[in-house]
């Protein structure tokens, strides 16, 4: 039983699974080199039907993880309806009438009720054309009945991606979803046991802690939707004193409502928070926003969380959504008592609500007592490339007349000793990672304990700002010698934050914040990714450090490399010395 997932919104993605097991998944913009791109995810489907060695005929069912679509957010390939046009084009010509609306909705908030229901009423009516357009043009590209296709409710999506992803998939679960907005919504709380959930909450767009977010990346001068990591990275910078000053301003703009105390409430529709911080927080330093509406986030995420498992008494977390990417909020989620097991949806963001869609239709859809959904390990499931097509694109880019090629026997060990020698090393080794984080197949590498590394990747390929951490891979023996971790959390995919040991500020220092010395670190079991696994005993071997520095192998502005031409020519436009490419080394010629 085969069942395609797809999401054609911010990072479009396509999953595929086979009996409750993910074959293949891949974002778009790995493809295409846009970064979060949106659209249809022509090229990550064709990738997934590739790799299971199928055609879209074979498949049982396509899902969509959304049910509303605003022509506003309709994928151009997909606009055709004359209806849709035409309120696309009004759209466009109402918008400063929108605007003029939206100062007034602020200044007089019970007016927001009335742009509520105009905007829900809208996105139904003209979703549901839509949708019926969507569902024929994907029926028709994938040349499969219309029946076939199906769309499933993002925030549910969300929900099962993270549960039946996770090991606590046959126990009763509290499931969080948490992020900007998906389907007129912007966060949910579910009790999730087996193939039945009950949705205990559920919290208006306009009401929106991950809008918020957005919003200060925006008036940091960063991009929404892309730059909320380096605001929680800014935070900690800010002194205590100074962001409890500037927290009382803000406090009380978003809170969880008295009578449900699940649901957020917001003084403002959070799309507003703009006008908000112009007239309120302008003057205020960068730091200090940032320190303050990190705090934010993390008390009203911790008050949200306490009170479900308050009222349900359920202490099994599992946590998914956008806003579950802030890492130092989810460690304030594993420091609660209350809190006993936890799992966070690697790559939570929307690019694992295909895997959601999927996995609910599989229990909505067919007979799921007869299919037993095993819990995700390891996420390498992109595309891998053979010592053929890697040896043809190095003839085809004439590669040996400009740099050193050598294929070599232990290419593991060779990198590890680069690696003891000081050297920063870009690696591309068998399937690709899915989703944000880097896992050490598309990552560069280097000495976590030299902190000259970080200037060099930052000069070389990485152009980060300043004041931002790189993170480490730590063998999974060695986790207690670097991480404060007394609930035994493991973290094999960079989605939390732990306090560090005295030896990790000696080994790990360039792997680590810089300030408040937290690392958020990829934990590697060995059958995870056995030839990473031995590159860092290797490395182990020759400096007693269990652990090595990986950041995503990406140019500046552009999604993390796919393939050995996209690896070669972000190697050639870098300054990268060495790069790893299957078992072939190359390094650039000294002049």
């Amino acid at each position: 039983m085969y069942i395609l997932g797809i999401y054609n919104g911010h990072n479009a993605t396509a999953t595929l699974i086979k009996d409750g097991e993910v074959l293949a998944s891949a974002s778009e913009e790995r493809f295409v080199g846009i970064k979060n791109y949106k659209g249809f995810p022509k090229n990550a489907i064709d990738y997934c039907l590739k790799k299971a060695g199928i055609n879209s005929s074979e498949l049982s069912l396509v899902v969509r993880s959304s049910i509303t679509a605003a022509p506003i957010h309709v994928p151009l390939e997909f606009r055709k309806d004359p209806l849709i046009n035409f309120m696309y084009i009004l759209h466009s010509l109402i918008n400063p009438v929108r605007k003029i609306w939206g100062e007034v909705a602020y200044r007089y908030p019970v007016l927001r009720v009335v742009g509520g229901i105009s905007y829900t009423t809208a996105a139904k009516f003209l979703g549901r054309i839509e949708i019926e357009r969507e569902k024929q043009e994907i029926a028709k590209t994938l040349n499969i009945s219309k029946k076939a296709v199906e769309f499933f409710d993002h925030h549910d999506c969300h929900a099962s991606s993270a549960y039946y992803a996770s090991p606590f998939n046959q126990e009763k679960s509290l499931v969080f979803v948490l992020d900007g907005q998906g389907d007129d919504c912007s966060s949910t709380v579910y009790i999730f046991e087996k193939n039945k959930f009950k949705q205990l909450a559920r919290s208006s767009r306009s009401a929106s802690l991950g809008i918020i977010y957005n919003m200060v990346t925006e008036f940091l001068g960063m991009k929404s939707n892309e730059h909320e990591y380096k605001v929680m990275g800014l935070a900690p910078y800010a002194k205590d004193e100074d962001v409890a000053k500037a927290y009382q301003r803000v406090s009380n703009i978003i809170s969880l409502d008295k009578d449900n105390s699940l649901i957020f409430k917001s003084k403002f529709n959070t799309i507003d928070t703009g006008k908000f911080l112009n007239r309120n927080m302008k003057g205020t330093r960068f730091d200090i926003l940032a320190g303050v509406f990190q705090k934010l986030v993390e008390e009203r995420v911790i008050e949200w969380i306490k009170n479900a498992i308050s009222k349900t008494g359920i202490t099994t977390v599992v946590l998914c959504g956008g806003v579950f990417m802030n890492v130092k909020a989810n460690q304030r989620v594993i420091q609660q008592t209350s809190v006993k097991k936890i799992f966070i949806m690697p790559t939570c963001g929307d690019e694992s609500t295909p895997l959601g869609a999927c996995y609910f239709a599989l229990i909505n859809k067919f007979d799921y007592d007869s299919i037993k959904i095993n819990h995700i390990k390891d996420i390498y499931w992109g595309p891998e490339f053979s010592d053929k097509e890697i040896e043809q694109v190095i003839q085809e880019k004439k590669i040996r007349k400009r740099f050193l090629v050598k294929k070599v026997k232990d290419v593991e060990k060779v990198t590890a000793k680069l690696l003891s020698e000081g050297k920063i090393v870009a690696r591309l080794k068998e399937r690709m990672e899915f989703g944000a984080r880097a896992l050490g197949n598309r990552s560069i590498l280097a000495d976590p304990s030299n902190p000259d590394v970080v200037k060099v990747i930052n000069d070389q390929v990485k152009n980060r700002d300043f004041w931002m951490p790189f993170a480490p891979t730590i063998l999974f023996e060695r986790a207690d010698d670097y991480l404060v971790n007394p609930k035994r959390v493991d973290s094999p995919y960079m989605m939390l934050a732990f306090d560090s040991t005295s030896l990790a500020r000696r080994e790990l220092k360039a792997a680590m914040h810089p300030y408040d010395f937290t690392l958020r670190p990829q934990i590697l079991e060995e059958d995870y990714n056995p030839s990473y696994y031995k590159l860092i005993k290797e490395f182990e071997k020759l400096t007693g450090i269990g652990a090595v520095l990986n950041t995503s192998f990406n140019l500046h502005g552009f999604p993390i490399v796919l393939s050995p031409a996209d690896a070669l020519e972000a190697f050639e436009k870098s300054g990268l010395e060495y790069l790893a490419l299957e078992d072939y080394i190359i390094s650039k010629k000294v002049q």
